[in-house]
């Protein structure tokens, strides 16, 4: 109870200090000329922010869309050798004393440091906006908290599933094949792009992503992820959380300033520098991280190690150290954050336990991730593919059960059962983990906010090459026996080469008696979605609970009749004068064609790789 109090009056007393900093004057755009000099302030180490010379070169008219920039350079000594860097975005420039500019762009290999500055009135109009989106006042000291985040646009499902259609499946078939990495296949912020080859010649803003705690592996395909964005990620160290012994615990000007996508065991964030502070406002970076608007996600003040003075693009490396307010703004110029307010972010857990002969070791990850529609998904698959490479980074076969639950508010858990085989290390059995892949659909779900509450992973690895490819299949009596259990034959090649058969049960209903039908064998987490086509979040919910384990066989039969979806809900063995009916409005969302299948599911004694299909031919009723 000490505790709790003591940490509340230190929250009071974040909000009392921010509140108490007073908004510096400004020098007017208008007045500035050619030569005219300066100092700015930035933090070149620790958190303490250094003042540096410049000069004024020019104004540059409409360099952004009605936006100018003022061009400045620096001969002081602690620019000679690294120049300006990333990093140093939203560095304060001061003229008599007055505010009149944040740096912002730099050139790549420059031999003078030189760049250019958006003036804070551009900064302020764009920065300080009324937020759109409701806030509530919780316990924490008074603090107000960041509401849910709105649904998803039809637009963002788009640029998910480009037909438009709201289905599960396609959804997920768009991320690309569940045995590959998805990370790439998810939709991120269209993000303002560097120029390419540009030579150094064109001026970039560049936002470092301080990682810590990731594997050479994992960090890579970070990179990948922000790869056409200005966000270069970078080594660095801390994982950043609410309270950090010995880091500042509040904004200063010209001091460091974290945006946390992911911290815990592992963390990533965008670093730049304090701008503006007027009460519990604050600008900063002076140029987008991804131009997204309003936008939510921890910020936090940061320890600066120190500026690597790279020949390319010199950059800072720094570590978060509290959370201390919540971004509210991403615009074109200035990133703008809120010390009043927090923001939600979703636990994950993850569990690795990997076998190997008679030793078995056992490990665990705890992370929190941004609340984001497009960016908490490919951060959480970063994440699970770190986790993996840290227990088990052997390039050998591997089989893995992985086990997923995602936990939302309001609603049943999801939960999913993936059974995956890998010639090439664990790493790669992750594109497969259906508790991750489904996040993409749910937070851009077109009908209403999704909370995720938490995501669980727990994944079991072996070394074996336990698995079988489908090669064919196969029917001994030649055809099916309607209203029994029938049992067919699936020929697969194992991992030395050999080829073995499997029984596999099929329970063939007494209606096809006498018809042809479509039978496919597959693994059940390969198995088509058999759910009627969503009409709101909750019929969406509940299709990804008829996603199958992938420790089953999935025999299915597709008969030649329809069924009809009515309202979310599958309505099967209607007689043919209903179909009749309701055939003309199919193509309504209340009631659409839908094509039943029949479905058995039996136990698997391996991972099963691919899918094999025949046409069949059903018995007749006996007289």
């Amino acid at each position: 109870m000490r505790g709790e109090v003591r940490l509340g009056a230190a929250v009071l007393g974040l909000c009392v200090a921010a509140s108490a900093y007073a908004s510096p004057a400004t020098y007017p755009l208008e007045n500035v000329r050619r030569g005219q000099t300066g100092y700015g302030m930035t933090t070149l180490a620790g958190t303490k922010p250094e003042r540096f010379t410049f000069e004024v070169v020019s104004v540059v008219h409409n360099f952004l869309p009605k936006q100018d920039i003022i061009l400045v350079k620096s001969d002081d000594p602690k620019m000679q050798v690294s120049g300006f860097w990333q990093g140093m975005s939203g560095s304060p420039l001061y003229i008599e004393d007055k505010l009149v500019c944040a740096f912002s762009y730099g050139f790549r290999f420059n031999k003078v440091a030189l760049g250019g500055c958006t003036p804070i009135d551009y900064m302020k109009k764009e920065g300080l906006d009324t937020y759109r989106r409701a806030t509530v006042t919780t316990a924490r000291g008074g603090m107000k908290t960041v509401a849910a985040q709105p649904a998803a646009t039809m637009a963002d499902w788009r640029r998910l599933v480009p037909g438009g259609a709201v289905d599960p499946q396609a959804a997920l078939d768009a991320l690309g094949p569940s045995r590959k990495n998805w990370l790439l296949g998810a939709p991120l912020p269209e993000a303002v792009k560097p120029a390419a080859n540009d030579d150094g010649q064109v001026m970039q803003a560049s936002v470092p992503l301080s990682v810590a705690g990731f594997s050479a592996p994992a960090f890579g395909q970070l990179e990948k992820m922000f790869g056409d964005s200005n966000i270069v990620p970078v080594r660095s160290g801390g994982a950043g959380g609410t309270v950090s012994e010995g880091g500042p615990t509040k904004f200063e000007m010209g001091g460091a300033i974290a945006v946390e996508l992911i911290r815990g065991d592992m963390s990533a964030a965008a670093v730049g520098t304090v701008s503006y502070i007027d009460g519990e406002k604050v600008l900063a970076f002076g140029h987008p991280m991804f131009q997204t608007g309003e936008t939510y996600a921890p910020v936090a003040t940061a320890n600066v190690h120190t500026v690597i003075p790279s020949s390319q693009s010199a950059f800072v490396m720094a570590s978060p150290a509290n959370e201390i307010g919540s971004l509210t703004q991403d615009r074109q110029a200035a990133i703008a954050a809120d010390t009043g307010l927090r923001t939600p972010v979703i636990p994950m857990d993850i569990t690795i336990t990997t076998a190997s002969g008679t030793h078995t070791d056992k490990g665990n990850f705890h992370v929190e991730l941004l609340d984001n529609k497009f960016l908490t998904p490919a951060i959480a698959g970063a994440a699970l593919m770190n986790a993996i490479n840290y227990y088990l980074p052997d390039r050998d076969d591997v089989t893995a059960k992985v086990d997923s639950v995602v936990r939302i508010k309001g609603a049943e858990p999801i939960t999913f059962t993936d059974y995956l085989y890998a010639n090439d290390g664990a790493g790669s059995v992750m594109g497969a983990v259906r508790g991750l892949r489904v996040l993409v659909p749910l937070l851009m779900n077109p009908y209403a906010p999704v909370t995720i509450e938490k995501v669980d992973i727990k994944v079991d690895l072996k070394f074996e090459a336990n698995f079988g490819d489908l090669k064919e299949l196969r029917l001994p009596g030649g055809d099916l026996v309607p209203g029994t259990r029938n049992t067919v034959q699936v020929l697969m090649s194992t991992w030395d080469g050999k080829d073995i058969l499997e029984d596999v049960p099929v329970d063939v209903p007494a209606t096809l008696a006498g018809s042809i039908v479509n039978m496919e064998v597959t693994a059940g987490d390969s198995a088509k979605l058999d759910a009627a086509p969503p009409v709101d979040l909750p019929s969406l919910e509940n299709a990804f609970r008829h996603l199958l384990p992938g420790t089953v066989w999935a025999v299915t039969i597709y008969p030649a009749d329809e069924g009809v979806a009515l309202d979310g809900k599958l309505v099967r063995d209607l007689p043919a004068s209903a179909l009749d009916k309701l055939h003309p409005q199919s193509h309504t969302q209340r009631a659409a064609a839908y094509k039943p299948i029949a479905r058995t599911l039996a136990p698997a004694k391996r991972v099963v790789n691919g899918q094999t299909s025949m046409l069949v031919r059903v018995r007749a009723a006996a007289k």
